[in-house]
């Protein structure tokens, strides 16, 4: 695979090959809680079984779950995710937030020790972006979790090599080559891999939820397709997980700067980190857009409808203003470079 543009292109020809269903130029046919199709619309790209999963929350236990590595501290993609459960929260829906630290660990070579350190500010940043742990919403590290290490060990007896392999990620050359992560499918990537679908199942199993829904980017599709594997294979044997519904959605992705895909923790000159200075964020943000012919591949618009807590109608004012590079837009954009500060602002002072 070369290098990569996630633009609308790459999102059909995803969409055409694993059957996924655009949301983002048609309309969405469910809601979710009190978020209507309009909302979702605008915060997320495609699903795999939503109907489904709105459906169940009439008569069912309903969850959803993301996570993200501990690689470093958050960039825009990450706090994009963060908002995302917090806003299905306020909706009303229940959210577990996996910190991934040994997924760091052994996906991306982290040190330990460092997992550590940036589990306990990421979840003090998390809480005070106002998400809540309240039963039965979580928000757990990996290596607190036995209960998962165990459900790991036990679905390991239904995969395969090839299954591994499947489930690259779409940027997985990219990273390689650029020295971030191990350029094969070895064994403890396999591990990270097989640890993250069990924080997946996990739900279905010990939590007694019927429906679990995953929430990440478009790019990180085939875990989610593992996990489906997974699942699929090992119904017969284990009877909890007859009749469990399985679904996700998944967000677009956030370009970067600098001819970057996407925005990483792993490419320090990508994109916004919620450590940066003040007056860097506030540069990038009034000065680093490049223009592109829709909003949806433009950073600077994805930022506003991915990372904010502007309403549905802040966000349809964003996306008419950048199609037409209005003045209206550079003040939309000084606006929202304040209101992102003060975002990033809410992670600890660690120096």
């Amino acid at each position: 695979m070369g290098h990569i543009v996630f633009n609308n292109e790459y999102y059909n020809s995803i969409m055409k090959e694993f059957g996924y269903s655009p949301l983002e130029f048609e309309p969405i046919s469910f809601s979710l809680a009190v978020m209507t199709k309009e909302d979702l619309q605008r915060q997320w790209l495609c699903h795999t079984g939503g109907r489904s999963f709105a459906e169940s929350l009439t008569n069912k236990r309903a969850v959803v779950t993301t996570g993200f590595g501990l690689s470093g501290v958050p960039h825009m993609g990450t706090l994009a995710q963060i908002l995302k459960a917090i806003r299905l929260q306020q909706a009303g829906l229940p959210v577990q937030i996996v910190l991934g630290d040994l997924d760091a660990y052994n996906g991306k070579n982290v040190r330990f020790e460092r997992t550590r350190e940036l589990a306990k500010f990421y979840r003090q940043f998390i809480l005070d972006s106002g998400f809540s742990c309240e039963p039965p919403n979580s928000l757990r590290t990996q290596y607190e979790s036995l209960t998962t290490l165990r459900l790991a060990y036990l679905i390991g007896h239904y995969m395969e090599d090839e299954m591994f392999n499947c489930a690259e990620e779409d940027l997985h050359q990219f990273y390689s080559q650029h020295g971030k992560v191990d350029s094969s499918m070895s064994y403890r990537r396999k591990l990270s891999l097989n640890l993250m679908i069990a924080d997946f199942l996990e739900l279905l199993e010990q939590n007694s939820f019927d429906a679990v829904m995953v929430i990440l980017g478009i790019d990180e599709h085939r875990y989610v397709d593992f996990g489906r594997k997974v699942l699929e294979k090992m119904t017969e044997e284990l009877p909890v997980f007859r009749g469990k519904s399985y679904s996700a959605m998944y967000s677009s992705i956030i370009r970067g700067f600098h001819g970057y895909p996407k925005m990483s923790k792993s490419f320090h000159g990508s994109g916004i980190t919620v450590d940066m200075p003040d007056e860097q964020i506030k540069c990038l943000i009034e000065n680093g857009e490049e223009v592109t012919p829709f909003p949806e591949t433009n950073v600077l618009y994805q930022l506003i409808s991915s990372v904010s807590l502007y309403g549905n109608e802040q966000i349809k004012e964003a996306y008419e203003e950048c199609s037409k590079q209005s003045e209206r837009w550079k003040l939309i954009k000084r606006e929202y470079a304040q209101h992102l500060i003060a975002l990033c602002r809410r992670w600890p002072n660690i120096s």
